[in-house]
């Protein structure tokens, strides 16, 4: 059993170097943990190989010189993320990945730009769903007790939102919540993106303030490969309320088919393509 795996004497890499999960320390006076000033990225390994890894990198630069984090003090992801899997044992399983970057402590006002943000990469097993639960399928919420926050499009470490907006699904009996912007339109998950279909056609919802997500693009990609074009419109949460099939998809989990939308059922689920989908993506 890996370290990871137990919970004790995992590895992490943090600010530069390789260190117990014990050992590891972060400044009380760290931005990321006073403001939530910092962002992270998720990312799912099979035996050792982390899919979309450039592509997550990507997003994080952008968000980085977006936020004036800078990218300076960059970890050597090649050889930084394998070398950390390895040290945790998890070189041979399913494994979350976890990168988090904060702007370190600073006294000054705003965004105070940094020469040396604080980096903390974790890695431990991930165990996806059942397939019970991805042939059964989420059952979505729509939340109406706020909207996208303005920085949506950034993966940041001020996540409070999303966690309140998925326990008032839970403790709706759901799964999930759908996340409407300010406009009312539908913009994404909790912890994900949404492909829906209808009458044959495929498209993701349109908002400014939403996560440019990852898996959606790849799926997509995979779409258009096997001839079925996907689109980005408007959607209102009545468009949810009309779609036959509808999955949430994220880098761990990949592709969730949907069973019901606010107690509605959607005739078509489609766990099989769903399936499919998360095959050619795991390939």
């Amino acid at each position: 059993m890996s370290a990871a795996s137990k919970g004790t004497g995992a590895v992490v890499w943090a600010d530069g170097a390789f260190t117990t999960l014990e050992d590891c320390r972060i400044s009380p006076l760290d931005r990321g943990f006073q403001y939530g000033d910092g962002l992270f990225e998720t990312m799912r390994a099979e035996k050792g190989r982390i899919l979309f890894l450039s592509r997550h990198v990507e997003r994080l630069l952008r968000s980085m010189t977006s936020l004036r984090l800078g990218t300076a003090n960059l970890p050597d992801w090649d050889s930084v993320l394998p070398e950390l899997l390895l040290r945790n044992g998890l070189g041979r399983q399913t494994t979350a990945v976890k990168i988090m970057v904060t702007r370190g402590p600073s006294e000054g006002l705003g965004m105070p730009p940094t020469d040396a943000p604080f980096f903390l990469i974790t890695a431990r097993p991930y165990r996806e769903p059942s397939e019970m639960t991805y042939s059964e399928g989420w059952r979505l919420a729509v939340h109406r007790g706020g909207f996208s926050p303005p920085l949506a499009m950034h993966k940041s470490l001020n996540y409070l939102f999303y966690l309140m907006a998925r326990q008032s699904a839970l403790d709706n009996g759901a799964d999930e919540a759908v996340i409407l912007d300010a406009s009312g339109f539908v913009a994404e998950t909790a912890a994900g993106s949404l492909l829906i279909g209808a009458e044959g056609k495929w498209w993701v919802p349109d908002s400014p303030y939403q996560l440019p997500g990852i898996t959606i693009e790849a799926v997509c990609g995979e779409m258009g490969n096997i001839g079925r074009h996907v689109e980005r419109r408007p959607t209102r949460p009545a468009d949810l309320l009309r779609a036959e099939t509808i999955y949430v998809l994220n880098s761990l989990m990949l592709v969730m088919p949907v069973r019901s939308v606010d107690g509605r059922t959607l005739p078509r689920p489609d766990p099989a393509f769903a399936a499919l989908l998360r095959e050619r993506l795991l390939r």
